[in-house]
């Protein structure tokens, strides 16, 4: 025990007046520490790392994108199925189904009930890999102008109605994807602790304190603190304790590791910070953090 045994609750400049429910603790068994001066927005070096990297995936892309084009084109060439400008069509085929299935995937990535649709994006995805892939290491090592097997030019030659059936699948998706619309929450047994009646907001904005040094060290920037007060409150208020994946869920954050990254950072603010965590601290409280 430490002296964080000791610290009392403490009510937050938004929340004047109201008490939390009395016995609520949290729980930092097996804190780790983290030294260092504390950041307050994103340092430059951080910056012009993200500007350089940018930069050389583009290239990469672009390189990429020509060397493939000019293999998958000549194979196409090969098969003795299309003449003259014709085969340069199939590597569009191949690497706009990747692009266009990374988009879907991307576009549908922070809507829980989009699942089974990002499914179908990771099956394009996976499957115009590898015939992107399958197809320069056979450009390679086959003889060079020799026309290709009968089953290989038999494959290339399915290449292009496979890709009208992915990509009218994908924009029939797409098209249909109303982003306005709240995600299903019929499903969680937790569906109840949603966010949507002021007491709820009322006991997020609680952690807004929490949220704010997060973003201050530079952590967890690229989610907003709406979500991360959110996610907070879900965390050590909600009882019966919440699963990270359906915390995930319910907040529109994409992957449960997330959420296991906010309740750590947390903890390390509630550490360093006893006084601006909502209520009082103990470091042998109630168990019952999301797992």
């Amino acid at each position: 025990m430490t002296a964080l045994d000791d610290v009392r609750t403490v009510i937050s400049d938004d929340d004047r007046g109201v008490s939390p429910p009395p016995g609520e603790q949290i729980d930092v068994r097996g804190l780790g520490s983290e030294g260092g001066v504390r950041l307050r927005g994103v340092p430059t070096l951080v910056r012009a790392s993200r500007a350089v990297a940018v930069t050389i995936t583009a290239g990469i892309a672009v390189s990429s994108f020509v060397l493939s084009f000019a293999a998958l084109s000549d194979l196409a060439r090969r098969t003795g199925s299309w003449a003259d400008w014709l085969p340069y069509l199939w590597p569009g085929i191949v690497d706009g189904a990747i692009v266009l299935a990374t988009m879907g995937i991307l576009t549908t990535a922070a809507y829980p009930d989009q699942r089974k649709n990002r499914q179908f994006f990771w099956s394009m995805l996976a499957l115009g890999s590898l015939v992107s892939i399958g197809g320069n290491a056979l450009h390679a090592i086959l003889p060079a102008s020799a026309p290709l097997p009968t089953w290989l030019a038999f494959a290339v030659a399915c290449v292009p109605p496979a890709g009208i059936l992915g990509s009218t699948h994908a924009v029939q998706i797409l098209w249909r994807f109303n982003p306005t619309q709240a995600p299903e929450h019929a499903a969680s047994p937790h569906a109840a602790w949603a966010p949507m009646t002021p007491r709820h907001l009322d006991r997020g904005e609680r952690w807004l304190g929490i949220a704010r040094e997060i973003h201050q060290r530079g952590r967890l920037t690229t989610h907003s603190e709406d979500t991360l007060t959110q996610a907070l409150w879900r965390l050590f208020e909600v009882r019966p304790a919440m699963s990270l994946r359906a915390i995930g869920e319910e907040v529109g954050v994409s992957h449960h590791d997330v959420i296991a990254r906010i309740r750590q950072t947390a903890l390390e603010v509630v550490r360093d910070r006893p006084e601006s965590a909502p209520m009082a601290v103990a470091i042998e409280g109630q168990p019952g953090l999301a797992s």
